[in-house]
């Protein structure tokens, strides 16, 4: 059953799946649009290709300190809830990886006993143009005391298909995690091999977080394990996945976090709805695996991405009751996007019916 409740602008999504109790479903209220920048206010930052990918998100009191693309430069915008966007900081990622030309994020998770920063990257080797590039996912430890100078940890997630075999492009996404029972829980896309390559549009790997910490510290990567056939069996560097979501439906990008209220994932996807048309879709989840259909929450007359779900909880990568989705809105959209995009957000209240 899908009941859509009108209140002045904004709307309430009531939305049942097969076998979901009535009083287990959840109602998402979906705010008018706000614009947090211009272009010409992006342009006046030096953010030019921001936020091309995932945020990442520390909070100190009132400030608010944001991680994220400016194109293949990452960088920290300081500022607050009402204002984000005040203060710009390139950030610096260190790596011997000389086959990356794109090295950027993204989603961040803070070690409550040393204080260092993670920061979670999409990384690309570009095949003669950066329209054709090979993605991928990795890992950068804090190496300063300010946190804007990160040590490469190395890839963490790459597709089945190997760059060398890659017949196109190989989107990973962005490295939007959640922790569940220990472990970081790291969904992308993926590319099986073969003589049929096979997009899975929705897969998830894991690592426990003690591990991944403690070898980061040391400076090491830690293994990842890839969900395939109902375990968490295969690497996650070159091995096999399962598509997590019923039917395979298609992603373009997506941000994930817990939510204390409904007490369950929540996954906020851009998907197209025509070629040139991308809107914003919301699906949920009790165990971070089985997702419900998903539903559409934004749709307007050009590309909504790069969502980004922020939460501004004690907690981290968790919502409550009210969030932000954080995204790009570009009426001419692909490759083209940064020529007209603004940085919008909406705000999004969620009960249990």
């Amino acid at each position: 059953m899908i009941e859509l409740r009108m209140a002045g602008t904004c709307f309430a999504l009531l939305l049942t799946t097969a076998g979901t109790r009535a009083d287990d479903t959840p109602t998402f209220n979906v705010g008018e649009r706000e614009i947090v920048a211009t272009k010409s206010q992006r342009d006046a930052l030096g953010l030019k290709v921001f936020h091309d990918g995932n945020l990442g998100m520390v909070q100190a009191g009132a400030e608010v300190r944001l991680y994220g693309a400016n194109g293949r430069n990452p960088v920290r915008v300081t500022g607050t809830r009402e204002q984000p966007l005040q203060k710009v900081e390139p950030v610096t990622i260190t790596t011997t990886n000389k086959s990356l030309q794109y090295l950027a994020g993204g989603p961040l998770y803070r070690d409550p006993e040393s204080g260092r920063i993670f920061l979670f990257y999409h990384a690309e080797i570009h095949r003669g143009t950066y329209k054709n590039f090979y993605g991928l996912l990795g890992l950068a430890v804090q190496s300063d005391a300010d946190g804007l100078t990160f040590k490469d940890l190395g890839p963490i997630f790459t597709a089945n298909v190997s760059n060398e075999s890659a017949k196109r492009t190989v989107e990973v996404c962005g490295a939007p995690y959640v922790i569940r029972d220990g472990y970081f829980y790291l969904y992308s896309r993926d590319v099986m091999g073969g003589l049929l390559p096979t997009q899975i549009n929705l897969s998830v790997a894991r690592a426990k977080v003690a591990d991944v910490v403690r070898n980061g510290l040391d400076g090491r990567r830690s293994d990842w394990k890839k969900f395939y056939e109902g375990a968490f069996s295969e690497p996650a560097v070159g091995g096999r996945s399962t598509a997590l979501e019923k039917g395979n439906p298609g992603v373009r990008w997506m941000d994930v976090s817990y939510n204390t209220v409904l007490g369950k994932y929540i996954m906020i996807v851009a998907a197209n709805t025509q070629s040139n048309h991308v809107a914003i879709f919301i699906t949920w989840s009790d165990d971070g695996i089985v997702w419900a259909e998903r539903k559409q929450l934004v749709d307007e007359q050009g590309e909504c991405f790069y969502p980004s779900i922020l939460g501004f909880e004690e907690a981290q990568r968790q919502t409550g009751a009210e969030f932000y989705v954080h995204y790009t809105f570009s009426p001419k959209g692909g490759f083209g996007r940064w020529n007209d995009a603004v940085i919008a957000r909406r705000k999004i209240t969620v009960s249990r019916r």
